[in-house]
């Protein structure tokens, strides 16, 4: 079983370690929950793509200004010598504060889809008056990038291995590019991963804090919405019946109206609609990129042969809840009274 390494833990003043418990929800980072005799804490191995020295000190950038606004976040640990991130063996490690709360994988019921909703509206009108210039240059959701780079992995490919995904390939070369969403939106800063998952609720149902924070930069708010709708009011990435649910939807969208009127423009509340399909679709490109490339996504063993194979599956999911909610766009827009 994956833990963390004694080297690594000697490196922080957390005190006696009782427990480590792998948290296995993530895709992208190791993490693990650690128990003491002083705290609880998470500690996570990084994945080399973020885990550059800019990206830990906007972190800590972004988990004291949140806390500095009386929204609740996590605090970043820092090791005995005052680093943000801890650097064993090549393994790069980062270490905060457990929040209390339960963590959900599956939006439960409208009640909980309108918490989402209000507690990210919240979040983004906090962060709109965050004066900080992000160090990080990995940014999120930049469209026409991510499709630049699915065409280079198909172009790069035998033959033999394109075609298994021909389908695939053409449906997000006819579509995708339809959906870019325009250049000139204001800038504001987003959480980058604003699935379910990353939101804590107590036993109650209310949504308490937003975490995994490592991915905050400055980008259009509509990516980020377009991302946090697609996945509350979709089923499971890999589902190949994926569906977007309306009622859902109006659920999220009424929570997230009213934090969002003192700071959203009309021209972004118009976009919502559109920016949903181009999210859906970006991240069916991202994992049938992925699927050529084999080295961003974790997969679940369990259930699939291999990464690719787990891979082509989120795509196709993707690009199932895409059709559907293509159906139902006008409804879509309805609701958003655009």
């Amino acid at each position: 079983m994956k833990t963390v390494p004694q080297e690594v833990l000697k490196g922080y003043a957390i005190g006696n370690v009782k427990s480590i418990t792998p948290v296995t929800a993530g895709l992208v980072h190791e993490t693990f929950a650690i128990k003491t005799d002083q705290g609880q804490y998470i500690i996570q191995k990084l994945h080399p793509v973020l885990a550059s020295r800019a990206i830990g000190e906007d972190f800590l950038a972004v988990t004291e200004f949140l806390r500095s606004q009386n929204f609740l976040s996590p605090v970043c640990v820092r090791t005995k010598n005052g680093s943000v991130l801890s650097i064993v063996k090549n393994d790069v490690w980062r270490m905060q504060t457990k929040l209390p709360g339960q963590t959900i994988h599956v939006v439960q019921d409208l009640a909980m889809a309108r918490e989402a909703g209000e507690i990210y509206a919240r979040f983004h009108s906090v962060m709109d008056r965050m004066d900080y210039r992000f160090k990080s240059k990995k940014i999120l959701h930049e469209t026409e990038k991510v499709y630049g780079a699915f065409g280079k992995a198909t172009k790069g490919c035998k033959v033999d291995e394109v075609e298994k995904v021909a389908k695939e390939i053409d449906f997000i070369r006819r579509e995708l590019p339809r959906f870019f969403l325009p250049s000139d939106l204001p800038l504001r800063v987003i959480h980058g991963d604003p699935k379910i998952s990353n939101i804590l609720f107590d036993r109650k149902g209310k949504a308490r804090a937003i975490i995994d924070l490592d991915t905050c930069n400055r980008r259009p708010l509509l990516v980020e919405l377009g991302d946090a709708f697609r996945s509350w009011c979709g089923g499971a990435e890999d589902d190949p019946k994926n569906a977007f649910s309306i009622p859902r939807f109006r659920a999220a969208w009424k929570g997230y109206e009213v934090g969002a009127q003192g700071f959203m423009t009309a021209k972004e509340r118009k976009l919502v609609p559109k920016a949903i399909g181009t999210i859906t679709l970006e991240l069916a490109c991202r994992f049938l990129t992925d699927y050529f490339a084999d080295n961003y996504f974790g997969w679940d063993p369990k259930r699939y042969p291999s990464r690719r194979a787990h891979n082509l599956a989120r795509c196709r999911g993707q690009i199932a809840e895409f059709k559907d909610y293509q159906k139902k766009l006008p409804a879509i827009k309805k609701i958003v009274e655009v």
